[in-house]
């Protein structure tokens, strides 16, 4: 089941909402496929992505003094340590695939649309 891009999701910076459409693009990538070694590939790319991301959206939000960043970047550490049970679980073999299109569609759909649409509506009532 693909995981599509909607505009609406988009929270006003160009480099967050940049990187959110590259996340549905690694996401469709990694639940559309069965194969462990590019599930390997697909995950490390997925990984290192989300830090980048990860830091450029929690630096943005202290920027503007985001009264939920605390929440917002503790949600953020749950994800990780979701996406490192996956990757490890991957990295022995075992590929869950309800488990990782469950944690992928509740971070691209969830926590981008209800999370990061909060920090939209902070950003465009500044």
């Amino acid at each position: 089941m693909k995981i599509e891009w909607n505009d609406s999701y988009k929270i006003g910076d160009t480099t967050v909402d940049t990187q959110h459409q590259h996340l549905f693009e690694l996401t469709n990538d990694l639940i559309s496929t069965d194969e462990i070694p590019a599930l390997k590939l697909f995950i490390m790319k997925l990984y290192q992505h989300t830090r980048e991301h990860f830091e450029a959206e929690e630096a943005l939000m202290r920027k503007l003094n985001f009264p939920a960043c605390t929440q917002h970047t503790e949600y953020h550490n749950r994800l990780l340590a979701r996406l490192n049970e996956i990757s490890a679980a991957i990295g022995r073999g075992q590929v869950d695939k309800p488990a990782i299109h469950t944690l992928m569609t509740d971070w691209a759909l969830r926590h981008v649309q209800h999370d990061d649409g909060m920090l939209a509506a902070y950003i465009a009532s500044e």
